[in-house]
């Protein structure tokens, strides 16, 4: 039947997404669209920052350094300030809507440009609209590069195979990025697969990217987590007993 799941968001998060997919009664497939490589940190400046801005959990290994961890740090979401907090940073605060321009405006209400300087650590081209707008409010925002996403050309062969052979039941998207990359990716024969399956998405910017022609349904998560998006699913044929919500 149709009890797959492929989850295309890279690693470290993937792990994590497999196994509550598999507690919850799912049969996952790793299918990661993305590979993501970490660029060391060079200077953040002459002088240290008054804080540390990161709006993805894949910046954290590399601002995670003796000289920084003391700062606090203001993350895009819960998942990437527990990744924080696991690297050691003693003061973490989440942006409440888990969006970029949420943290924008927590970053504008809780602090004074003029006590120093941002460190924002980012990905490749990401974040952009980020620096714009705290600067436009006044903050010197140093923009730094600490690693590159890098797009899979083909599907892996689990998700492949899953497809064609008509199991797959839903595919998850964590960003607009991982959505572009699946469907650029997919031969005519994997695109006329998509009939029967669910998108489960992340944010309707996620939603925009996929052609809803093509699915059984693009469904966006109530709030913009893997929670959220873990409940849009439900629970899985192969679960024992009722769920209830995440733990």
């Amino acid at each position: 039947g149709r009890a797959g799941v492929l989850v295309t968001r890279p690693p470290p998060g993937l792990a994590e997404t497999i196994a509550t997919l598999a507690a919850r009664g799912w049969r996952p497939v790793a299918a990661p669209m993305l590979d993501i490589v970490t660029c060391p940190l060079a200077s953040y400046g002459a002088s240290p920052p008054q804080a540390v801005v990161v709006t993805s959990s894949q910046a954290v290994a590399a601002i995670a350094r003796p000289d920084l961890v003391g700062i606090p740090c203001y993350a895009v979401g819960a998942a990437t300030a527990r990744r924080a907090r696991a690297a050691g940073f003693a003061h973490v605060r989440i942006a409440p809507e888990g969006t970029a321009q949420g943290l924008g405006r927590m970053l504008s209400a809780q602090i004074m440009p003029s006590a120093g300087a941002l460190l924002l650590a980012v990905g490749q081209g990401y974040a952009m609209d980020l620096a714009r707008d705290l600067r436009d409010v006044g903050f010197r925002v140093r923009r730094r590069t600490v690693y590159r996403v890098t797009r899979r050309r083909q599907l892996d062969r689990p998700g492949h195979e899953m497809l064609m052979a008509g199991q797959a039941a839903a595919v998850l998207f964590f960003s607009p990025r991982t959505a572009q990359a699946f469907m650029a990716a997919l031969t005519p024969a994997q695109r006329l697969a998509l009939a029967h399956v669910r998108a489960i998405v992340i944010s309707e910017r996620t939603a925009r990217v996929l052609d809803a022609a093509l699915w059984r349904s693009v469904e966006v998560a109530p709030t913009p987590d893997s929670i959220g998006m873990l409940s849009r699913l439900g629970a899985g044929p192969l679960s024992v007993g009722p769920f209830s919500d995440m733990p």
